[in-house]
C-alpha cells in the first residue's frame, strides 16, 4: 500500500514542475480531496486507486478513473489544459481506454467496480 499523503505531495510537485503558474492559482481545482461544489474539479484515492472529477455549475458529477500514479498526473494535467507539457506521463492503452469509458456518478458506482 503506497502512503496516499506522499503520493498527493508528488502530484502536486510534478504538476507545478510543468505548468506556467502554480497550482494554488488554480482555486477551483483540487489535488487528493473531493469538494462536493459546484465547478470544482480535482483528483482523489478511492480504494487504492486515483479518480479524477469534474462537477459542473448545476452540481453534476462526473469521476473517471481508477489510474494508478502516472496515469493520474497526465489525467489532472488533461483536466488543466496542460497534457502537452506532459508527454512523459501520457496514457498507455489501458489508462487511455479507462479514461475514455470509465465514467461514474456516485461513489456506490466507485466501490462496485470490478
Amino acid at each position: 500500500m503506497t502512503n496516499i499523503s506522499n503520493d498527493t505531495e508528488m502530484i502536486i510537485s510534478i504538476l507545478n514542475s510543468n505548468i506556467e503558474t502554480q497550482l494554488e492559482e488554480y482555486k477551483n481545482f483540487h489535488i487528493g480531496e473531493f469538494i462536493e461544489e459546484p465547478n470544482q474539479c480535482g483528483c482523489f484515492n478511492r480504494n487504492d486507486s486515483w479518480y479524477i472529477y469534474s462537477i459542473d455549475e448545476r452540481n453534476f458529477c462526473t469521476f473517471t478513473g481508477p489510474f494508478g500514479l502516472n496515469g493520474i498526473i497526465y489525467a489532472c494535467a488533461k483536466l488543466l489544459h496542460f497534457a502537452k507539457k506532459f508527454r512523459e506521463y501520457k496514457f498507455s492503452e489501458e489508462e487511455l481506454e479507462i479514461y475514455i469509458n470509465n465514467n461514474f456518478h456516485s461513489f456506490d458506482e466507485i466501490d462496485n467496480y470490478k
